[in-house]
């Protein structure tokens, strides 16, 4: 396809041409550039970080639910070119908002999330859930959120998202992180910490200021528990921190 057509299609797409948007869906099953590349514009229009008509986001997942009921009945279930509809994706992701059944839905969310790793018990999210916006991110989704601050800004460390407390040991896992990050490099760099409290994510930033260690927390949520607090503290001695006045 030309990108003079493309371009002519994404058009009619934005204004909600129902047909456009179903070719479109359909190009963006193809496991090459230009379905990588339609599948994501289509999904920006869908989460409004592209603009469209006022109704685009349900008529792409109802398109994407369509293709998805085709991907499953009994001739095209082993069919490669529908490999988009059976492993995480964007298109998938799309269809199983459209869905209200919640037995599909669940069996898309297992699809999409896999064996995820939760950091703490309040962090995992339920499979029916998933497309609820007001749900807790888990750590792999932070992390991809926040791999663009490493290549905008060099001098930060950023670290994978952890728990502040393991569940089960009750280790403060920020503690001993910070213990690692010690013995590799003496904190040399200004080293980022996405914390889950249990309630909500917060940010720790370690810096150094007139060769002094400083911590920085920035906290959108209400007030931090007095347990939080310490456990945070007790942390921050281990950067060298001893009095609160060093902490923000």
């Amino acid at each position: 396809m030309s990108d003079e057509a493309l371009a002519l299609l994404i058009g009619e797409v934005e204004n909600g041409n129902q047909n456009c948007i179903d070719l479109l869906c359909n190009l963006a099953l193809r496991n090459d550039d230009l379905g990588h590349k339609v599948e994501k514009l289509l999904f920006d229009l869908f989460s409004g970080k592209r603009s469209g008509s006022p109704d685009i986001d349900k008529k792409i997942n109802q398109a994407c639910l369509v293709l998805h009921q085709i991907a499953n009945n009994d001739i095209t279930r082993n069919n490669t070119e529908w490999k988009k509809l059976h492993a995480p994706s964007r298109l998938l992701y799309m269809a199983g908002s459209a869905t209200t059944d919640l037995s599909k839905k669940i069996g898309i969310a297992h699809k999409i999330m896999g064996d995820q790793f939760a950091q703490t018990d309040q962090e995992q999210v339920g499979v029916e859930n998933l497309w609820c916006g007001a749900r807790m991110l888990s750590s792999d989704e932070l992390a991809a959120a926040t791999q663009g601050l490493v290549q905008e800004s060099p001098l930060l460390s950023v670290n994978y998202p952890i728990g502040l407390i393991q569940p089960t040991t009750k280790e403060n896992i920020l503690s001993t992180q910070l213990l690692e990050k010690i013995a590799q490099s003496g904190l040399s760099h200004n080293e980022v910490f996405l914390v889950n409290t249990g309630d909500h994510w917060l940010l720790c930033l370690f810096y150094k200021l007139a060769e002094k260690i400083k911590c920085l927390i920035f906290n959108t949520y209400y007030d931090l528990n007095e347990n939080t607090k310490q456990e945070i503290i007790e942390a921050a001695k281990i950067a060298g921190i001893s009095e609160n006045e060093d902490i923000d």
